[in-house]
């Protein structure tokens, strides 16, 4: 069932796209824990899911990865400033490439960062990653994923959230049913999933500056990206009649490792 969307009010902005309004919590939430899990936090970013995961169950043994150095000293200045060194270790590691022993972790997650992976190793990186995911797990071990299909969008700007990210720079994401075929070709059983809502949408400024910031992180990788006047020729007019989903639906697909 469709939530209806607000604007984000423009004072709340910085404050909604740091927390989107408690997502990564309620994901969280919802993934299957154990005290003293080893856990690979996969494409991890800036490492939000990853603290998220350490404030849940501070046991958890997390490794948070990123193949962007950019990325990997975010996630370090974050854990330090959140004390979480303990429960959170940083590396630089590509997520298609995993520099690990078979059956070294029993959970791997990544939040919104498969579509990071296709920017850079195209739907066959996406599918490389999961197979990389099994490898890594023990023996009936969970992958747990957050994705954005755009087949599944219930709103104009939950749609538009998926067209201009990978028109802009690339940030595609898959069908749910893609991901569902890499899963079983992994090896894997999806055994729930899972839709969380934001109730937000981003307001025809903030979309313009989130996709000027987006951009520009994209370029600092070295990777292709659209120039923003472009991008808001193609979108602006139905960003500033509709506004931009920005997580405002978010798919959280469970998956057990079959042996």
């Amino acid at each position: 069932m469709a939530q209806d969307e607000t604007f984000v009010p423009e004072k709340g902005y910085t404050d909604y796209i740091t927390n989107l309004d408690g997502l990564r919590g309620r994901i969280v939430a919802a993934i299957p824990l154990e005290p003293r899990m080893r856990v690979l936090d996969a494409a991890a970013g800036p490492a939000w899911f990853s603290a998220e995961l350490a404030k849940r169950d501070p046991t958890l043994k997390i490794v948070a990865i990123d193949a962007s150095e950019r990325m990997v000293k975010a996630a370090e200045r974050r854990i330090r400033e959140k004390w979480l060194d303990s429960s959170i270790a940083t590396m630089k590691m590509d997520a298609t490439l995993l520099d690990f022993q078979p059956s070294t972790f029993s959970l791997v997650t990544n939040f919104s960062g498969l579509n990071r992976v296709h920017m850079t190793h195209g739907a066959q990186g996406v599918r490389q990653s999961i197979h990389e995911a099994a490898r890594v797990l023990k023996s009936r071990g969970y992958m747990c994923f957050a994705i954005i299909p755009p087949e599944e969008a219930e709103t104009i700007a939950q749609r538009l959230e998926c067209e201009t990210y990978s028109y802009a720079c690339g940030l595609t994401w898959l069908p749910a049913i893609k991901y569902q075929e890499y899963l079983r070709g992994a090896g894997f059983s999806l055994v729930k999933r899972g839709t969380f809502y934001t109730g937000k949408k981003l307001g025809a400024s903030q979309a313009r500056q989130h996709l000027e910031s987006t951009i520009e992180k994209v370029k600092s990788i070295e990777v292709g990206a659209r120039p923003l006047d472009e991008v808001w020729k193609r979108y602006g007019a139905e960003i500033e009649n509709e506004g931009l989903g920005h997580f405002s639906r978010v798919v959280l697909m469970i998956a057990r490792k079959n042996a």
